[in-house]
């Protein structure tokens, strides 16, 4: 949990003396008097950013669907007309916030890219990685950002570390296969990763670097993808044949790992060359509940009397239902579409594109 996420937390925990997050965040989305425009009026420029990041950025709000994006949408349309100069801190959690829930403003956006684009120099790789992720939710590809996190990336890749090497090359690849980035630029990240896999004595494996390294290794060798263990062999005409061996064991420690997770876990795993293997695995604190469109759509498959099973595993990605076992259904309400503050919709998700790719 993010430093900001635990202050506005313990804000929010105190104003309406709930301790419990999960319970104190479907308090605040039945307040509904509360968000109303008249109201969000009164309210102070820093309780709502507190608002915003805790309606953002718990994962709560994943359970709550449409209802957490329409109440985070009107703190948005609130704090849009109190915007004030904030640190990077502040701003980076709003721009999570937008990105998490999938909605974008222009001039919000771009006025967070500036500061980005004047403060780059003091930030490190790992703040503009996290950026660029969120900007990449939102379907956004900044040329000049992107290059110049890439030659921050090259120029300091001894200190780089390896979940960072997976998260940059897990977006770069996927823009990749977007048409965004060209192939010389994920080779030349590739090559430096390649150096770290093979100078590391100690891996730690955890629930998201995981599925991302998946998903990088079937942007970069869609081939391998449904292949046994024993028959993973690149294209020799794929441009990045050669790392392929070097990424093979990672790929395969991940891929069983994603296999065997089931979906309201996650796991941490320690793999040293000396054999002192660690795997934690854990429920998670936020339980995922069914969204009101997934409840209608499960309550319509009973009634049809259609076997389903809920958030099945196919290759890496949880589809919402898998019917008959070979019909795949996915419940894209206003959560997977980016929209604007007056309910246009842009462009889906981007993460949905890949899993649709995928499958």
């Amino acid at each position: 949990m993010s430093r900001a996420l635990v202050l506005s937390k313990g804000y929010l925990s105190k104003k309406f003396n709930i301790k419990q997050p999960n319970e104190l965040y479907r308090e605040i989305l039945n307040n509904f008097k509360l968000f109303q425009a008249d109201e969000l009026q009164k309210i102070s420029t820093d309780e709502l950013i507190h608002y915003i990041i805790f309606l953002g950025t718990h994962p709560e709000r994943r359970n709550q669907g449409e209802k957490a994006k329409k109440i985070t949408l009107e703190c948005l349309k609130q704090y849009k007309k109190k915007m004030a100069k904030n640190t990077y801190e502040i701003n980076s959690q709003i721009l999570l916030s937008l990105s998490n829930v999938l909605l974008y403003d222009e001039q919000m956006v771009q006025e967070i890219i500036q500061q980005v684009d004047q403060d780059k120099e003091t930030l490190s790789v790992k703040d503009m990685i996290k950026f660029q992720h969120c900007l990449y939710k939102l379907n956004i590809h900044n040329e000049k950002l992107s290059d110049y996190v890439y030659q921050k990336f090259i120029k300091q890749k001894e200190q780089v570390d390896y979940l960072e090497y997976i998260h940059d090359l897990h977006i770069r690849s996927n823009l990749l296969r977007m048409g965004f980035v060209n192939e010389q630029e994920v080779l030349s990240l590739l090559k430096g990763f390649q150096a770290k896999l093979n100078s590391s004595q100690n891996f730690y494996y955890t629930s998201k670097s995981c599925f991302q390294y998946c998903q990088l290794m079937y942007n970069l060798y869609p081939e391998i993808i449904e292949k046994p263990f024993l028959n993973l062999q690149p294209n020799d005409s794929n441009v990045f044949a050669p790392q392929f061996n070097d990424m093979l064991k990672d790929y395969i420690i991940s891929k069983q790992l994603v296999d065997r997770k089931l979906f309201f876990q996650s796991f941490e795993y320690y793999l040293n060359c000396q054999n002192l293997n660690i795997l934690k695995v854990k429920e998670d604190a936020i339980f995922r509940n069914l969204t009101q469109l997934e409840q209608n759509i499960q309550d319509l498959l009973n009634k049809l009397n259609y076997k389903n099973a809920r958030a099945h595993r196919v290759l890496i990605y949880d589809v919402d239902y898998l019917v008959n076992q070979d019909i795949i259904l996915t419940c894209n309400d206003p959560v997977h579409f980016v929209e604007d503050f007056n309910g246009k919709i842009l462009t889906i998700n981007p993460n949905h594109i890949m899993q649709s790719r995928g499958i």
